[in-house]
């Protein structure tokens, strides 16, 4: 995976869970958004505690996908990174929950991950609900390759969409996913392919995690402040985005700041609310990551002939 040369910094705020149990709890979502906004943010993270070591222990009061849901119906162009680690979660189960949400909000969503999901019991700590390996690095990048395949089984161009016509989709094109590795999965996806076709994944890595592995498969890399001068250099040197939760962090393509207070204001960076008139394509272009490879064109069909 070769390097993007940045010309700009990326910009990211990780809301604190009880931020938006509170902000959907007292109808305060609008709030929320409106203070995300003035920010000038590109994207926010929900979930994070799930991933993040140094963050305070989720309760899992709310689920991701939940907050998130929330957060785009409130707003027109911020970027959503939603959380959710295959420690817990299926790759199916993932890529439609993933799929539905970059449709409803029209290509802004993204995929936050990490090897272990905090959010656990204890009996799951060092286990997998769906496979007998508990949580690593080998798990996680198997889930995001699934995933992605399963992105490309039913594409979206394959909906007729017509009242009067008699066939729903060209089911001729909808083909089998046939991943084989730590989940073997036949699929198909039956959600069709979202609006960035692949959505973008970012990883939080963090200390024990296979760095090497983050930054091959994933488009961006999430490092603690704590854990830069370790393994910045090599993240620098094979990821795609290297982006750290810490405003002052230099050499980075973005910054992250945690918001855990609406009514404190935000001074993490110096930087204005986006111009009027401002829409944002999708994730993916905001970031500025490379259209995605092609699908294979060889691939079992579902409804042959």
């Amino acid at each position: 995976m070769s390097v993007i040369q940045r010309s700009r910094t990326f910009y990211g705020l990780a809301l604190g869970e009880h931020v938006l149990v509170d902000a959907i709890r007292r109808g305060r979502v609008d709030e929320l958004a409106a203070f995300v906004d003035r920010t000038g943010a590109d994207f926010v993270l929900v979930g994070v505690e799930r991933v993040s070591r140094t963050a305070p222990r989720p309760t899992a009061a709310l689920s991701p996908s939940v907050s998130a849901a929330a957060l785009i119906a409130a707003t027109a162009d911020v970027g959503v990174f939603v959380t959710a680690v295959p420690h817990l979660d299926h790759p199916y189960n993932l890529a439609r929950r993933l799929a539905s949400l970059d449709h409803t909000s029209r290509g802004r969503v993204g995929w936050l991950t990490g090897v272990e999901d905090r959010s656990a019991p204890g009996n799951l700590a060092s286990a997998g609900v769906w496979i007998e390996p508990g949580p690593s690095s080998a798990v996680t990048t198997d889930a995001i390759h699934a995933s992605r395949t399963l992105w490309e089984s039913w594409p979206a161009d394959t909906i007729r969409g017509r009242p009067d016509d008699v066939r729903f989709a060209d089911s001729g094109r909808i083909v089998y996913a046939d991943h084989q590795g730590v989940f073997d999965i036949a699929g198909p996806l039956n959600v069709p392919t979202p609006p960035q076709q692949k959505i973008p994944v970012a990883w939080w890595a963090e200390e024990g995690d296979d760095i090497d592995s983050a930054a091959e498969v994933s488009d961006i890399v999430v490092l603690s402040g704590g854990d830069v001068d370790r393994h910045g250099p090599a993240v620098r040197e094979r990821a795609l985005l290297f982006v750290v939760d810490d405003p002052d962090a230099t050499g980075v393509d973005g910054h992250i700041a945690t918001v855990t207070d609406l009514d404190a204001g935000f001074s993490a960076w110096a930087r204005p609310p986006r111009p009027r008139g401002y829409r944002q394509r999708s994730l993916r272009a905001t970031l500025r990551l490379p259209d995605p490879a092609a699908a294979p064109t060889h691939r079992r069909p579902v409804y042959p002939g």
